[in-house]
Protein backbone atom coordinates (compact mmCIF):
# COMPACT_ATOMS: atom_id res chain seq x y z
CA UNK A 1 0.00 0.00 0.00
CA UNK A 2 1.43 3.37 -0.95
CA UNK A 3 1.50 5.87 1.58
CA UNK A 4 0.92 9.54 0.80
CA UNK A 5 4.10 12.06 0.97
CA UNK A 6 3.97 13.64 4.47
CA UNK A 7 5.87 16.38 3.62
CA UNK A 8 3.51 17.35 0.45
CA UNK A 9 1.43 20.83 0.84
CA UNK A 10 2.12 22.98 3.60
CA UNK A 11 4.65 21.49 5.38
CA UNK A 12 5.66 24.70 7.33
CA UNK A 13 2.50 24.69 9.50
CA UNK A 14 3.96 21.55 11.08
CA UNK A 15 6.53 23.97 13.22
CA UNK A 16 3.52 25.21 15.33
CA UNK A 17 3.55 22.25 16.86
CA UNK A 18 7.06 21.68 18.58
CA UNK A 19 6.66 25.77 19.21
CA UNK A 20 3.56 25.48 21.29
CA UNK A 21 4.93 22.09 23.27
CA UNK A 22 8.85 24.47 23.65
CA UNK A 23 6.73 26.95 26.06
CA UNK A 24 4.68 24.40 27.71
CA UNK A 25 8.05 22.13 28.36
CA UNK A 26 9.44 25.62 29.77
CA UNK A 27 6.95 25.92 32.18
CA UNK A 28 6.50 22.64 32.92
CA UNK A 29 10.47 22.27 34.06
CA UNK A 30 10.49 26.08 35.38
CA UNK A 31 7.54 26.21 37.09
CA UNK A 32 4.93 23.85 37.61
CA UNK A 33 5.52 20.62 38.83
CA UNK A 34 9.31 21.80 38.09
CA UNK A 35 12.08 19.67 37.68
CA UNK A 36 13.63 17.87 40.80
CA UNK A 37 17.40 17.30 41.77
CA UNK A 38 18.12 13.78 43.33
CA UNK A 39 20.18 13.44 46.33
CA UNK A 40 23.28 12.56 44.82
CA UNK A 41 22.98 16.83 43.26
CA UNK A 42 21.57 18.69 46.48
CA UNK A 43 22.39 16.22 49.09
CA UNK A 44 20.51 14.06 51.14
CA UNK A 45 19.35 10.31 52.42
CA UNK A 46 17.80 7.82 50.50
CA UNK A 47 16.48 4.52 51.94
CA UNK A 48 15.24 1.07 49.98
CA UNK A 49 13.71 -1.23 52.43
CA UNK A 50 13.01 -4.92 50.81
CA UNK A 51 10.91 -7.03 52.51
CA UNK A 52 8.94 -10.43 52.24
CA UNK A 53 5.42 -8.55 52.04
CA UNK A 54 4.30 -5.27 50.61
CA UNK A 55 5.19 -2.24 52.36
CA UNK A 56 2.24 0.47 51.99
CA UNK A 57 3.20 3.97 52.02
CA UNK A 58 0.10 4.76 54.11
CA UNK A 59 0.99 2.49 57.02
CA UNK A 60 4.61 4.76 57.33
CA UNK A 61 3.80 8.43 56.32
CA UNK A 62 1.84 9.03 59.74
CA UNK A 63 4.44 7.56 62.11
CA UNK A 64 7.71 9.26 60.27
CA UNK A 65 5.65 12.90 60.47
CA UNK A 66 4.89 12.18 63.81
CA UNK A 67 8.29 10.97 65.21
CA UNK A 68 10.44 12.96 62.93
CA UNK A 69 11.26 16.26 61.14
CA UNK A 70 12.14 15.23 58.04
CA UNK A 71 12.21 17.65 55.45
CA UNK A 72 11.03 17.18 51.32
CA UNK A 73 9.96 13.94 52.82
CA UNK A 74 9.24 11.39 49.59
CA UNK A 75 7.79 7.62 49.84
CA UNK A 76 7.21 5.09 47.30
CA UNK A 77 6.54 1.30 47.45
CA UNK A 78 6.80 -0.98 44.66
CA UNK A 79 4.84 -4.91 44.97
CA UNK A 80 5.72 -7.52 42.45
CA UNK A 81 5.53 -11.32 42.23
CA UNK A 82 9.30 -11.00 42.53
CA UNK A 83 9.49 -8.50 45.17
CA UNK A 84 8.09 -5.92 47.58
CA UNK A 85 10.32 -2.71 48.56
CA UNK A 86 9.85 0.59 50.00
CA UNK A 87 11.71 4.02 49.39
CA UNK A 88 12.01 6.70 51.69
CA UNK A 89 14.14 9.98 50.45
CA UNK A 90 14.59 13.05 52.54
CA UNK A 91 16.52 16.16 52.68
CA UNK A 92 17.55 15.73 56.67
CA UNK A 93 16.43 15.82 59.99
CA UNK A 94 15.61 19.47 60.57
CA UNK A 95 17.18 19.13 64.17
CA UNK A 96 19.83 16.94 63.10
CA UNK A 97 20.65 19.95 60.31
CA UNK A 98 20.60 22.31 62.24
CA UNK A 99 23.00 20.57 65.04
CA UNK A 100 25.03 20.58 62.32
CA UNK A 101 25.08 23.59 60.84
CA UNK A 102 25.88 25.08 64.61
CA UNK A 103 28.86 22.87 65.08
CA UNK A 104 30.45 23.88 61.46
CA UNK A 105 30.25 27.60 62.53
CA UNK A 106 31.45 26.96 66.03
CA UNK A 107 34.60 25.29 64.73
CA UNK A 108 35.22 27.87 62.01
CA UNK A 109 35.07 30.47 64.59
CA UNK A 110 36.93 29.16 67.61
CA UNK A 111 39.87 30.67 66.67
CA UNK A 112 38.93 33.98 66.11
CA UNK A 113 36.11 34.20 68.97
CA UNK A 114 36.47 31.45 71.37
CA UNK A 115 33.45 32.63 73.30
CA UNK A 116 31.22 32.84 70.37
CA UNK A 117 31.77 29.23 69.37
CA UNK A 118 31.07 28.00 72.63
CA UNK A 119 28.24 29.55 72.46
CA UNK A 120 26.93 27.74 68.70
CA UNK A 121 28.50 24.40 70.18
CA UNK A 122 26.04 24.29 73.23
CA UNK A 123 23.56 25.46 70.81
CA UNK A 124 24.77 22.38 68.59
CA UNK A 125 24.55 20.03 71.50
CA UNK A 126 20.94 21.10 71.78
CA UNK A 127 19.88 20.47 69.20
CA UNK A 128 21.62 17.16 69.23
CA UNK A 129 19.88 16.39 72.93
CA UNK A 130 16.76 15.10 71.18
CA UNK A 131 19.06 11.71 70.07
CA UNK A 132 22.29 11.93 72.51
CA UNK A 133 22.22 13.45 75.87
CA UNK A 134 24.93 15.24 76.89
CA UNK A 135 26.28 16.09 79.87
CA UNK A 136 25.95 19.57 81.50
CA UNK A 137 28.88 21.04 78.68
CA UNK A 138 28.14 24.67 79.90
CA UNK A 139 31.51 24.33 82.31
CA UNK A 140 33.37 23.56 79.46
CA UNK A 141 36.60 25.40 77.78
CA UNK A 142 34.98 26.84 74.39
CA UNK A 143 37.47 23.86 72.78
CA UNK A 144 36.39 21.20 74.55
CA UNK A 145 32.52 22.13 73.89
CA UNK A 146 33.04 22.24 70.51
CA UNK A 147 34.49 18.85 70.71
CA UNK A 148 31.55 17.57 72.58
CA UNK A 149 29.23 19.28 70.19
CA UNK A 150 31.08 17.05 67.44
CA UNK A 151 30.64 13.60 69.49
CA UNK A 152 27.11 15.22 70.54
CA UNK A 153 26.11 15.74 66.42
CA UNK A 154 27.80 11.80 65.44
CA UNK A 155 26.40 9.68 68.28
CA UNK A 156 22.73 11.83 67.67
CA UNK A 157 23.22 10.72 64.04
CA UNK A 158 24.07 7.26 64.71
CA UNK A 159 20.64 7.26 67.54
CA UNK A 160 18.63 8.56 64.90
CA UNK A 161 19.73 6.34 61.96
CA UNK A 162 19.00 3.27 64.11
CA UNK A 163 15.88 4.54 65.52
CA UNK A 164 14.55 5.01 61.88
CA UNK A 165 14.88 1.67 60.68
CA UNK A 166 13.41 0.21 64.01
CA UNK A 167 11.09 2.26 63.17
CA UNK A 168 10.18 0.69 60.13
CA UNK A 169 10.70 -2.59 61.54
CA UNK A 170 8.12 -1.82 63.63
CA UNK A 171 5.48 -0.01 61.79
CA UNK A 172 5.51 -3.16 59.66
CA UNK A 173 5.84 -5.76 61.78
CA UNK A 174 9.02 -6.90 60.31
CA UNK A 175 10.81 -9.66 61.68
CA UNK A 176 14.87 -10.71 60.51
CA UNK A 177 13.18 -10.35 56.89
CA UNK A 178 14.35 -6.85 55.86
CA UNK A 179 16.80 -5.65 53.64
CA UNK A 180 17.97 -2.39 54.62
CA UNK A 181 20.13 -0.08 52.22
CA UNK A 182 21.14 3.41 52.89
CA UNK A 183 22.71 6.36 50.87
CA UNK A 184 23.34 9.71 52.41
CA UNK A 185 25.23 12.33 50.35
CA UNK A 186 26.17 16.03 52.33
CA UNK A 187 24.81 18.81 50.75
CA UNK A 188 28.14 20.19 50.13
CA UNK A 189 29.02 16.97 48.21
CA UNK A 190 25.94 17.37 45.83
CA UNK A 191 26.55 20.88 44.93
CA UNK A 192 30.44 19.70 44.07
CA UNK A 193 28.61 16.91 41.71
CA UNK A 194 25.90 18.92 40.37
CA UNK A 195 29.02 21.88 38.97
CA UNK A 196 30.74 19.04 37.62
CA UNK A 197 27.54 17.13 36.11
CA UNK A 198 26.58 20.84 34.50
CA UNK A 199 30.45 21.21 33.08
CA UNK A 200 30.27 17.84 31.20
CA UNK A 201 27.02 18.35 30.43
CA UNK A 202 28.27 21.66 28.36
CA UNK A 203 31.45 20.47 27.41
CA UNK A 204 29.67 17.54 25.88
CA UNK A 205 27.11 19.24 23.69
CA UNK A 206 29.60 21.88 23.00
CA UNK A 207 31.29 18.89 21.24
CA UNK A 208 28.39 17.77 19.48
CA UNK A 209 27.77 21.83 18.07
CA UNK A 210 31.01 21.56 16.56
CA UNK A 211 31.04 18.10 14.93
CA UNK A 212 27.65 18.84 13.20
CA UNK A 213 28.81 22.53 12.01
CA UNK A 214 31.99 20.73 11.13
CA UNK A 215 29.96 17.78 9.37
CA UNK A 216 27.41 19.88 7.12
CA UNK A 217 29.56 23.49 6.89
CA UNK A 218 25.94 25.18 6.54
CA UNK A 219 24.55 27.42 8.48
CA UNK A 220 20.35 26.49 8.51
CA UNK A 221 20.88 22.41 8.22
CA UNK A 222 23.41 22.48 11.55
CA UNK A 223 21.21 25.29 13.63
CA UNK A 224 18.22 22.33 12.75
CA UNK A 225 20.26 19.66 14.09
CA UNK A 226 21.17 21.74 17.37
CA UNK A 227 17.73 22.97 17.80
CA UNK A 228 16.26 19.56 17.48
CA UNK A 229 18.87 18.23 20.41
CA UNK A 230 17.71 21.40 22.44
CA UNK A 231 14.12 19.87 22.34
CA UNK A 232 14.54 16.58 23.08
CA UNK A 233 16.49 17.21 26.10
CA UNK A 234 13.96 20.32 27.14
CA UNK A 235 11.20 17.42 26.38
CA UNK A 236 12.83 14.80 28.34
CA UNK A 237 13.33 17.33 31.43
CA UNK A 238 9.63 18.11 31.49
CA UNK A 239 8.23 14.11 30.91
CA UNK A 240 10.91 14.24 34.32
CA UNK A 241 9.18 17.26 35.73
CA UNK A 242 5.74 15.47 35.27
CA UNK A 243 6.03 12.26 36.57
CA UNK A 244 8.92 13.09 39.13
CA UNK A 245 11.95 11.62 37.99
CA UNK A 246 14.86 13.44 39.93
CA UNK A 247 17.96 15.10 37.64
CA UNK A 248 20.66 13.24 39.56
CA UNK A 249 24.19 11.80 38.54
CA UNK A 250 21.94 8.96 36.80
CA UNK A 251 19.76 11.13 34.88
CA UNK A 252 22.55 13.25 33.20
CA UNK A 253 24.56 10.54 31.87
CA UNK A 254 20.65 9.34 30.35
CA UNK A 255 20.16 12.99 29.14
CA UNK A 256 23.71 13.22 27.29
CA UNK A 257 22.83 9.54 25.90
CA UNK A 258 19.70 11.22 24.52
CA UNK A 259 21.49 13.56 22.31
CA UNK A 260 23.35 11.09 20.71
CA UNK A 261 20.33 9.66 19.53
CA UNK A 262 18.81 12.67 18.58
CA UNK A 263 21.71 13.55 16.46
CA UNK A 264 21.34 9.98 14.67
CA UNK A 265 17.70 10.69 13.24
CA UNK A 266 18.99 14.35 12.37
CA UNK A 267 21.95 13.65 10.40
CA UNK A 268 19.85 10.16 8.60
CA UNK A 269 17.45 12.97 7.51
CA UNK A 270 20.11 16.09 6.36
CA UNK A 271 22.11 13.35 4.65
CA UNK A 272 19.42 12.30 2.82
CA UNK A 273 17.50 15.97 1.90
CA UNK A 274 20.78 17.20 1.05
CA UNK A 275 23.16 14.92 -0.72
CA UNK A 276 20.92 12.61 -2.76
CA UNK A 277 19.26 13.06 -5.88
CA UNK A 278 17.23 10.05 -6.37
CA UNK A 279 14.09 11.48 -6.16
CA UNK A 280 12.59 15.42 -5.22
CA UNK A 281 13.62 16.64 -1.54
CA UNK A 282 9.85 15.99 -0.07
CA UNK A 283 9.93 12.38 -1.20
CA UNK A 284 13.53 12.00 0.54
CA UNK A 285 12.34 13.77 3.38
CA UNK A 286 9.69 11.17 3.46
CA UNK A 287 11.20 8.11 3.06
CA UNK A 288 14.02 9.75 5.84
CA UNK A 289 11.11 9.71 7.99
CA UNK A 290 9.68 6.39 7.40
CA UNK A 291 13.30 5.06 7.82
CA UNK A 292 13.49 6.66 11.33
CA UNK A 293 10.42 6.06 12.55
CA UNK A 294 11.06 2.50 12.07
CA UNK A 295 14.52 2.46 13.94
CA UNK A 296 12.27 4.51 17.12
CA UNK A 297 9.71 2.11 17.13
CA UNK A 298 11.93 -0.96 17.81
CA UNK A 299 13.93 1.48 20.18
CA UNK A 300 10.79 2.74 21.80
CA UNK A 301 9.48 -1.24 22.39
CA UNK A 302 12.93 -2.36 23.76
CA UNK A 303 12.96 1.16 26.51
CA UNK A 304 9.14 0.10 27.33
CA UNK A 305 10.38 -3.77 28.08
CA UNK A 306 13.36 -2.08 30.02
CA UNK A 307 11.31 0.08 31.91
CA UNK A 308 8.58 -2.34 33.08
CA UNK A 309 10.87 -4.91 34.09
CA UNK A 310 13.20 -2.40 36.17
CA UNK A 311 10.08 -1.35 38.07
CA UNK A 312 9.28 -4.43 39.21
CA UNK A 313 12.21 -5.29 39.70
CA UNK A 314 13.00 -2.05 41.92
CA UNK A 315 16.29 -1.43 39.65
CA UNK A 316 16.08 2.28 40.50
CA UNK A 317 18.88 2.87 38.32
CA UNK A 318 17.80 1.17 35.14
CA UNK A 319 14.31 2.59 35.64
CA UNK A 320 15.42 5.78 35.45
CA UNK A 321 17.59 5.89 32.45
CA UNK A 322 15.05 4.33 30.12
CA UNK A 323 12.22 6.75 31.66
CA UNK A 324 14.55 9.84 30.45
CA UNK A 325 15.14 7.87 27.13
CA UNK A 326 11.38 7.30 26.90
CA UNK A 327 10.92 10.71 27.07
CA UNK A 328 13.01 12.39 25.31
CA UNK A 329 12.74 9.89 22.20
CA UNK A 330 8.91 10.94 22.35
CA UNK A 331 10.22 14.54 21.79
CA UNK A 332 12.69 13.23 19.00
CA UNK A 333 9.64 12.07 17.10
CA UNK A 334 8.27 15.72 17.33
CA UNK A 335 11.56 17.61 16.65
CA UNK A 336 12.92 15.66 13.94
CA UNK A 337 10.11 15.18 11.59
CA UNK A 338 7.79 18.46 12.27
CA UNK A 339 10.26 20.88 12.61
CA UNK A 340 14.21 19.73 11.85
CA UNK A 341 12.43 18.34 8.32
CA UNK A 342 9.94 21.36 7.93
CA UNK A 343 12.98 23.75 8.28
CA UNK A 344 15.50 21.60 6.09
CA UNK A 345 12.71 21.02 3.08
CA UNK A 346 12.50 25.11 2.98
CA UNK A 347 16.02 25.74 3.01
CA UNK A 348 16.77 23.64 0.54
CA UNK A 349 13.82 24.33 -1.98
CA UNK A 350 14.77 27.98 -1.65
CA UNK A 351 18.69 27.68 -2.31
CA UNK A 352 17.41 25.32 -5.38
CA UNK A 353 14.76 28.03 -6.54
CA UNK A 354 17.53 30.81 -6.46
CA UNK A 355 20.13 28.48 -8.70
Amino acid sequence: MKINNFYEGEYKRYMLLPAALFIVFIVVIAFFPGIKQGIDLKGGTNIIVRADKALDTAVIRPVLEEKYSLTELQLGSVSSPTSNGLFIQFLEEKGLGEASRLFESARSSLAADPENAKSLALQSIAYSAKYHAVDDAAVLSPADAVAAAGTALGKAEESFQLGLQETIREAYGLGGDIAYQKREIRPSLGESFFGLAMLVTVLGFLGIVFVVFISFREFVPSAAIIAAIIFDIVGALAGMAIFQVPLSLTTIPALLMMIGYSVDTDILLTTRVLKRRDSNARQRAHDSMITGLTMTMATLAALAVMLTLSYYSQLQVIFEISAVLLFGIFADIIATWLMNAPMLLSYFEKKEAAR
